[in-house]
């Protein structure tokens, strides 16, 4: 049920819910998410680093850290040119701190790809994403790290 607010004498307005104001921020990431999934699943290797902090860091699976958005391009780069990759992730969980200048996301990923026999595999892992409003307002990752579930 809709709760509504008396405004002056005879006009009533929808009440604006606190968490719905408050989401902002969540939404805004939640949308980013989303989008960077879609690159990613759509192998495009300029636009998945985007999402990323210049001064950002990755921790892929089983490899070094990779530190600026060059190493990162370098691990995007490999992995979005796996034969047969195909590739979703999102978030289940988004947390933006207090300050909205912070947030974190924990979800899950699936890929598939063709291993090194050409057999079609799939991993199934989880991931973490720090992310931190730049200077010009934008959210982006700062750290992301990611492995398999197995």
């Amino acid at each position: 049920m809709r709760k509504l607010f008396l405004i002056g004498c005879c006009v009533l307005l929808p009440a604006i819910s606190l968490a719905q104001k408050g989401n902002s921020d969540e939404e805004t990431i939640k949308k980013l998410d989303a989008d960077w999934s879609a690159a990613a699943s759509s192998k495009d290797v300029d636009k998945t680093v985007s999402y990323y902090a210049d001064d950002a860091a990755m921790f892929p699976n089983q490899a070094p850290i990779a530190r600026g958005k060059a190493q990162i391009k370098e691990i995007w780069t490999h992995l979005l040119r796996l034969p047969g990759l195909e590739l979703s992730f999102g978030p289940d969980k988004i947390e933006v701190a207090k300050s909205k200048d912070i947030a974190y996301e924990i979800g899950t990923y699936k890929m598939k790809f063709n291993d090194a026999q050409g057999n079609a595999t799939t991993e199934i892992g989880k991931f973490v994403v720090v992310w931190k409003k730049q200077a010009d307002k934008q959210w982006k990752a700062v750290a992301d790290i990611f492995n398999a579930d197995k």
